[in-house]
């Protein structure tokens, strides 16, 4: 008996000292201002007297010198300063405004003046939250030394075991900014996270005359202006789409497609791009109003990831990965000549640095003089039923040919057509099969309509996908075929129902066999689905990726079928595939409307347009407004855009596709398809092949385009006519100038 009442003592304290340590670990806080080991007090920030001479330029000294730049340092902060003598104006890294205009606590003050802000996570803590810092407020011990073009700065901020170095050097018209994966140390608990370099380099004050660009959806701009709200959120996007693409809210936001954002201050300007480490960075725009009364644009390099850790069924805790990327992060400002300063002078910039280091291919023949429309052509779908699941021929091979044939005889020269729903199963049953629906007609009529499209100079594409996967295509294993989670669980949906597949095993059995039986169908190239609109980290057991390692599987398996084919068409336009593709399909005509946004503009299309054929993404057939979305197709140099069904929609309304498309047969469309191309073709066919020069704002909802030959095209949303500089625009309507 003694014994047993032993035994019970003993179970109860070691349950108690259970339920105690519970408790401690869920209700651990890190005593107020202590960081790093939690013991000493945090350091003094930098004095106020040295911050206040920040925007003195007799404060720093100079570093470098390339006849229209100079370089300039100072010591005690690290902030510095590029003055560009061709413009006069002069850059610093410390935002230039008084502490009564700028607003909010002192933390947010010297966040503004800081050339630095770094974020980090105590992995010794039980829930990894983001700490961020700057190196104002907890000063690094700095070290310098100089290097050619400029200097080498090592920061060791002590109190967090957190060291790195920085090289600035400045060039004939830029400067970059370097950060060597190499030189990162961490010595204690605290793991770096991410570094935000220059996040105050051309702040805009409220009074200051121009505006910020960055790159949402087709891109954005917001005015720096007096009269502001305060602001909840800004802008801060993960380059070429967020990593919770199978979370997605109800509100549509477009990508940053393009690692490039930029300023225009009052008069001058700069675009700054990554030219490495894109894979791992954000571009991140702060309006005024939103914490202080500035306007910033930057670039936040990454290291970690943060995810969430099952801790229990159904809890999870936010967790750090523990091993740091060894990715070196480049960034190049571009200072800008004053009459090229705006977003168009950007756009320019940008597109001359893609095209001179080969990251962006022409695939249009110079002197091209039509613009293509662009057709997708819904062919099949599966319909659940009780009993079994039924195939619904929407348009079959056969009647896709008909549809080719009398486009042509109505004088729609040119043509890039897309099947969608092609394949056995029909469209939406990913991993798709690569073995054409029999029901449609079979291997036999969609290669007669590949060479029909051939014979006709049609490019002709038939839609894949293969990096979606749905939980009941026998197609792959969810144990070893998908994307997971640095907690090793699958990507999935809300219903663990939609997967993503690995890009390696993907690869793999594309090269092992997929590629050759697809390009037997003869058709132009295969448009792939997805994989110009993510860039994914997969932490699977058998084939790990980082976000770039698993764009390179995606470009081996374009540039297979381009190879095998002769082109190749990818959905999205992340800047990875503007090296590859031969089109680009799903390009937004415009950006996600945040709050702050004053303009949506055609930044991604100036970078494009004359090089690669792109579409918007909806067609006409859906849209609200089809007045308005063919003013965007002039204003954005858009080809025209359809998706077209020989049946009715009515036909398979009891799909998940109907929401998609409910207007779409050939007779109601095509004598629209027919007009609408004509009239493009006859008023802007001859800038199909060059660049578009120049963009911007005449009026409210009047906006001018021109082309790299002189052409002009004015563009009036409004209701109301528009009249200037000698020309008359009615309502809603364009006009040519040549």
């Amino acid at each position: 008996m003694l014994r047993r009442s032993w035994r019970i003592g003993v179970w109860v304290l070691v349950l108690g000292l259970c339920a105690f340590g519970i408790y401690k670990m869920e209700h651990y806080q890190i005593e107020r201002n202590v960081l790093g080991d939690g013991k000493a007090p945090d350091p003094a920030p930098v004095a106020k007297e040295i911050v206040d001479k920040l925007s003195d330029i007799d404060s720093y000294r100079e570093v470098a010198d390339r006849g229209r730049l100079t370089l300039y340092f100072e010591p005690i902060t690290s902030s510095i300063a590029i003055r560009d003598r061709s413009t006069g104006a002069l850059w610093m890294s410390a935002a230039q405004i008084s502490d009564e205009a700028l607003g909010g606590s002192e933390l947010l003050k010297n966040s503004v003046r800081a050339p630095l802000n770094l974020t980090y996570a105590d992995y010794s803590r039980p829930v990894h939250d983001p700490l961020i810092t700057n190196s104002i407020t907890l000063p690094p011990k700095i070290e310098s030394e100089p290097v050619e073009g400029g200097i080498r700065v090592h920061y060791d901020f002590e109190k967090l075991g957190i060291s790195f170095a920085i090289e600035y050097t400045i060039g004939d018209d830029r400067l970059e900014v370097y950060v060597p994966a190499s030189s990162i140390r961490e010595k204690t608990s605290n793991l770096l996270v991410s570094l935000e370099v220059l996040p105050n380099l051309g702040s805009g004050t409220d009074r200051d005359q121009g505006y910020m660009f960055y790159p949402d959806g087709s891109g954005a701009i917001s005015y720096f202006k007096e009269t502001h709200p305060a602001y909840k959120d800004r802008y801060s996007a993960t380059v070429f789409g967020s990593e919770e693409v199978l979370k997605r809210t109800g509100q549509r936001t477009e990508n940053a497609y393009l690692p490039v954002f930029g300023a225009n201050k009052n008069g001058s300007g700069f675009v700054a791009y990554a030219t490495e480490g894109e894979y791992e960075t954000k571009i991140n725009y702060s309006p005024s109003g939103y914490t202080v009364n500035l306007n910033r644009v930057s670039g936040e390099f990454f290291y970690r990831r943060f995810y969430d850790a099952a801790i229990r069924r159904g809890e999870f805790s936010q967790r750090v990965e523990r091993n740091l990327m060894p990715v070196d992060h480049r960034l190049r400002y571009v200072f800008l000549s004053k009459d090229q300063s705006d977003y168009a002078g950007m756009a320019g910039a940008y597109r001359a640095y893609l095209l001179s280091s080969g990251k962006l291919q022409s695939r249009i023949a110079q002197g091209e003089q039509q613009i293509p429309a662009a057709v997708d052509l819904f062919m099949g779908i599966k319909e659940d039923s009780v009993l079994r699941k039924q195939f619904l021929n929407v348009t079959t091979f056969a009647q896709a040919r008909t549809f080719l044939e009398e486009m042509k005889a109505e004088g729609v020269g040119a043509m890039s057509v897309v099947l969608r729903g092609w394949m056995k199963d029909g469209e939406g049953d990913y991993p798709d099969s690569d073995e054409a629906a029999g029901s449609l007609g079979g291997r036999s009529k969609l290669t007669a309509l590949t060479r029909y499209a051939k014979d006709s100079g049609i490019d002709l594409f038939l839609n894949f996908n293969n990096v979606d996967a749905f939980g009941k295509n026998l197609g792959f294993r969810k144990n070893l075929d998908v994307m997971k989670s640095p907690s090793k669980l699958a990507l999935e949906d809300y219903y663990g129902s939609w997967y993503l597949l690995n890009a390696e095993r993907a690869r793999q059995k594309f090269a092992g066999g997929q590629s050759k039986r697809l390009a037997g169908y003869g058709a132009a190239g295969i448009d792939f689905e997805e994989m110009g609109e993510i860039a994914l980290a997969d932490a699977n057991e058998y084939h790990p990726l980082t976000r770039e390692g698993t764009v390179d599987k995606w470009l081996e398996i374009m540039r297979d079928s381009r190879e095998q084919n002769g082109k190749v068409a990818v959905r999205g336009g992340n800047a990875y595939v503007l090296g590859t593709a031969d089109r680009l399909s799903d390009i937004p005509l415009g950006d996600t409307g945040y709050v702050y946004s004053d303009e949506a503009v055609p930044f991604f299309q100036m970078v494009v347009h004359g090089h690669i054929p792109y579409s918007g993404d909806i067609p006409m057939n859906t849209h609200y407004d089809a007045k308005e979305l063919f003013l965007k197709w002039v204003e954005y140099g858009s080809m025209p855009y359809y998706e077209l069904t020989y049946d009715s929609p009515e036909k398979f309304r009891y799909t998940f596709y109907s929401d998609d498309l409910f207007s779409s047969t050939f007779a109601q469309w095509s004598p629209v398809l027919v007009q609408q191309y004509k009239e493009l073709n006859e008023q802007l066919g001859h800038t199909w092949g060059q660049e578009i020069a120049g963009h911007r704002v005449l009026s409210r909802d009047v906006y001018e385009t021109a082309y790299a030959d002189g052409t002009k095209v004015v563009v009036n949303y409004a209701s109301v006519p528009y009249k200037g500089a000698g020309i008359e625009v009615p309502p809603r309507d364009y006009r040519v100038l040549r």
